[in-house]
C-alpha cells in the first residue's frame, strides 16, 4: 500500500488565539467593525484580521493599544483576568467615539484618495455647504415675512 503522508497545518499559538477570540468578544460588545477596530489601533485592517483569527500575535507595545482601543485590561485580552485578585480594580467602561460611524467611514475613504480626487471631494463639499446656509438663509426670509 503505497499512502500519501498527511501534511498538517501548523498549529495556532494558544496565546494568539487567546487575544483574538478575547478582542473579538470586545470588538462586538462595542459594535465595532474590524476595520474601524483596526483603525483605532493604528494598524491594517488585514493584521487586525490575523489577529481575531489567531494567526498573528501584536507586539507588546501594540498590545496595549489594543487593550486601550477596546476597552478592555490586557488580562482579559491574554486570558489573566479570571486569575486576578478581587482586590484589582476593574478597568471602566471605554468612552465612546464622539466621531459617528459615518465620519469615521468617510475619513477612511478620503485617506485613500489621490490628491486629485481629494480636491474635487473638497470643492463638493464646499459647494454643498454653501448651498445649504443659503437654503437656510431663504428659509429664515421666508418665515419672518410670514409673521
Amino acid at each position: 500500500m503505497n499512502q500519501k503522508p498527511v501534511t498538517r497545518s501548523p498549529e495556532k499559538d494558544p496565546l494568539s488565539v487567546q487575544i483574538g477570540s478575547a478582542a473579538r468578544k470586545a470588538r462586538i460588545t462595542l459594535r465595532l467593525s474590524q476595520e474601524e477596530a483596526a483603525e483605532r489601533v493604528g494598524v491594517a485592517t488585514e493584521v487586525y484580521g490575523r489577529w481575531e483569527r489567531g494567526d498573528l500575535r501584536p507586539s507588546t507595545p501594540t498590545l496595549i493599544k489594543l487593550s486601550k482601543a477596546l476597552g478592555t485590561s490586557v488580562d482579559t485580552l491574554i486570558g489573566l483576568a479570571g486569575e486576578r485578585k478581587a482586590t484589582t480594580p476593574e478597568i471602566t467602561e471605554p468612552t465612546p467615539d464622539p466621531m459617528p460611524r459615518e465620519f469615521r467611514r468617510l475619513r477612511r475613504t478620503l485617506r485613500t484618495m489621490d490628491k486629485l480626487q481629494l480636491a474635487t471631494f473638497t470643492r463638493m463639499a464646499a459647494v454643498l455647504v454653501t448651498h445649504k446656509r443659503r437654503r437656510q438663509g431663504s428659509r429664515r426670509k421666508a418665515q419672518a415675512a410670514a409673521t
